[in-house]
């Protein structure tokens, strides 16, 4: 039972998709509409993955450490955006738009998708020592039903 680090390794998934499916994108022969099940299914994990968050390691670190509670905030907004850029990508994809706007909106999801995970390994990183058992615990449910 490892709830922070399940997490981590979400990310670590997540991270890898990401990296994967710029790559596919930078392919020359390559058509947005070619790519418009990954970012779907890039989407459906994410989307996921931050429920998780939202749900569930957000308000726990509220609770358990209210001192953590501006970065918690700073991160729950950082979804919107990333959501917003990824689910924008998704729909030029499926409009089998120009490649150069669906790499564009794929770079600004990027960018975002980045600047949030160094953060959230950070805090990862920070409260995986502090955790109790019970916590451990408590966070595993919390997340797991998500």
């Amino acid at each position: 039972m490892d709830p922070v680090g399940d997490l981590a390794h979400d990310h670590a998934a997540l991270n890898r998709a990401v990296v994967a499916l710029g790559a596919r994108l930078a392919e020359r022969d390559v058509t947005s509409g070619d790519v418009a099940d990954e970012l779907v299914a890039l989407r459906e994990e994410l989307f996921h993955h931050f429920a998780q968050e939202e749900e569930g390691l957000f308000p726990f670190v509220a609770e358990a450490f209210p001192d953590h509670a501006d970065r918690i905030d700073e991160m729950a907004r950082a979804h919107d955006g990333i959501c917003g850029a990824l689910a924008r990508a998704c729909h030029l994809a499926a409009d089998d738009a120009d490649k150069a706007l669906v790499i564009a909106m794929f770079a600004r999801f990027e960018v975002a998708y980045a600047t949030h995970a160094k953060l959230e390994g950070g805090l990862l990183e920070e409260l995986g020592p502090k955790l109790s058992l019970a916590q451990r615990q408590r966070l595993a449910d919390l997340v797991r039903d998500l």
